[in-house]
């Protein structure tokens, strides 16, 4: 082999990795519950806190990030007290019959159940109706997938 073939095979190779390295981020990235934020400090501090790689656990495919060790253990005791309802989606887009992505800034604690939502007029409106949100949530949930995306086109 020559040294310009030699360098194509280099060349190749380097973006063969490149694109490697960036799939596995990207979708690591996707799989980041509630953007990276402890969903346990919802619930002991009243509060959203990003979380530390550090203290990371999976489960059902998506990555859950924890401020701190003692996080990561209560949630790992009792996951279902402490995941976001509908995941990564906005309580207030999916009752409506949408998708968008939920921001973790705006919340609602409800019946020992965490919302998210992608606004901050998200939690009044839930206020106005919880029962009738979670309904209509609920009903939609199964069909995320079929469903449009928010803002309509």
């Amino acid at each position: 082999m020559n040294r310009r073939d030699a360098l194509a095979v280099l060349i190749g190779l380097s973006g063969a990795l490149s694109f490697a390295f960036d799939t596995a981020a990207h979708s690591e990235e996707d799989r980041l519950a509630i953007k990276g934020y402890d969903p346990v400090a919802y619930f002991t501090e009243a509060k959203p806190m990003i979380g530390d790689p550090q203290y990371q656990y999976e489960l059902d495919g998506a990555l859950y990030r924890f401020a701190s060790a003692r996080h990561l253990d209560l949630f790992k005791a009792d996951p279902d007290r402490y995941l976001p309802q509908y995941q990564n989606w906005c309580t207030a887009a999916l009752s409506r019959g949408y998708r968008l992505v939920a921001d973790p800034n705006n919340w609602v604690i409800h019946e020992g159940r965490l919302y998210v939502f992608g606004g901050p007029a998200g939690p009044g409106k839930f206020a106005a109706d919880p029962a009738v949100m979670v309904s209509n949530a609920d009903a939609n949930y199964p069909r995320l997938p079929d469903l449009p995306k928010w803002p309509p086109q």
